[in-house]
C-alpha cells in the first residue's frame, strides 16, 4: 500500500468519496444560528433511511418513558434540536461505511467514536475558559465522530495489508498507527486527514484527523485546544469503558493534559457522562 494508492482509493472507491448530502445539509443547520428544529425535519423527510432510525431512536428506552412516537415531528419534538442533529450526523455516516467481514469490529469501532463524540462535549464544560474561547464547540461531535475514519478507509480498501498489521500491532502491544507507519511509512492519521481535506471540512477538523494520537506533534498552535480536547475524550472512554486491546488505547501523554490544563486525575468525575454517552451510542448503534 503507497499513500497515492489511498489517495486514488478515497477518490474512487470509498463508500464516503462524498459526505452524504443529509450530513452536509446538517452539519450546515448546526451552524446556522437562525436554524431551527422544522429544518432538521425537513431534512429528515428526504431521507427515508434517516427519518426511520430517528423514529426508532425517540421510541428507544434512552430517550422514552413509554409513549409511542409515530411521526418525525414528535421525534423532533421529544429528543431536541441538538440530539436531532447530532444524531443524524452520526447516521448519516455509520449507515454508509462497510467493511469486509472479519475484518474489524466495526460495532465497537462506532460504539467508540460515539461515545468520544458525546464526551468530547463534557470535557469542553471542564475546559478553562481560554480554551473555549478558541474551540468551536459546534466542531466537537463530529470531531469526536470522525477522528478515526482514516482507519476505516484503510481497512475497507486495503483488507489483507491492513488485517495483518492490526494482528502485529495487537500481538505486540503496539499502538497501531505505530505499526502502519513502520509497514506503510504513513499511518490511517494521514489518510484521514486527507479524506478530511477532500471533504472541504475545516482546517481544524483536517488536524484532528491528522494528530489525534500525538497531539504534541502538531505544529499550529490554534489548533492544539480542540486535538487536545478530542485526544482526552478519547482516554477517558478507553479508560472507563470496556477492555480493548493495548493497540487501540491511546497512551496516556501528560503534556497534552497539561496543555490543555486539565488534571488528569479528574478521570473518575466523567463516570457519570462516560455512561450517558455509552447510553446514547447503543441508542444510536440499534437504530
Amino acid at each position: 500500500m503507497t499513500k497515492q494508492e489511498v489517495v486514488d482509493f478515497l477518490s474512487d472507491g470509498f463508500t464516503l468519496a462524498n459526505l452524504p448530502d443529509s450530513f452536509i445539509h446538517l452539519r450546515r443547520i448546526a451552524n446556522d444560528p437562525h436554524s431551527d428544529i422544522e429544518d432538521v425535519v425537513a431534512v429528515a423527510r428526504k431521507d427515508p433511511e434517516l427519518a426511520a432510525s430517528l423514529l426508532r431512536l425517540a421510541n428507544s428506552s434512552v430517550y422514552n418513558n413509554g409513549e409511542s412516537v409515530g411521526s418525525i415531528e414528535e421525534a423532533a419534538q421529544l429528543l431536541g434540536m441538538r440530539t436531532v442533529v447530532q444524531c443524524s450526523l452520526a447516521l448519516g455516516i455509520l449507515k454508509k461505511v462497510t467493511v469486509p467481514d472479519g475484518s474489524f469490529d466495526l460495532q465497537s469501532f462506532w460504539r467508540r467514536s460515539l461515545t468520544v463524540a458525546t464526551l468530547a462535549e463534557a470535557v469542553y464544560e471542564h475546559a478553562p475558559k481560554l480554551i473555549k474561547t478558541i474551540v468551536d464547540p459546534k466542531l466537537l461531535y463530529t470531531a469526536g465522530l470522525l477522528h478515526d475514519i482514516g482507519l476505516l478507509a484503510m481497512i475497507q480498501g486495503f483488507r489483507d495489508e491492513m488485517v495483518r498489521v492490526i494482528d502485529r500491532a495487537i500481538s505486540s502491544e503496539t499502538p497501531i498507527h505505530l505499526v502502519e507507519e513502520e509497514a506503510f511509512g504513513f499511518s490511517h492519521q494521514d489518510t484521514g486527514r486527507i479524506l478530511f481535506k477532500k471533504w472541504n471540512l475545516p482546517e481544524e477538523l483536517q488536524c484532528v484527523a491528522g494528530y489525534h494520537h500525538h497531539p504534541l506533534g502538531l505544529k499550529r498552535r490554534l489548533y492544539y485546544p480542540l486535538v487536545d480536547i478530542v485526544y482526552v475524550a478519547d482516554y477517558i472512554c478507553c479508560a472507563g469503558g470496556p477492555e480493548m486491546p493495548a493497540a487501540f488505547r491511546p497512551a496516556l501523554l501528560e503534556d497534552v493534559w497539561n496543555r490543555s490544563r486539565l488534571d488528569v486525575n479528574l478521570i473518575g468525575t466523567f463516570s457519570g457522562e462516560l455512561d450517558q454517552a455509552s447510553d446514547s451510542a447503543e441508542a444510536i448503534l440499534s437504530c
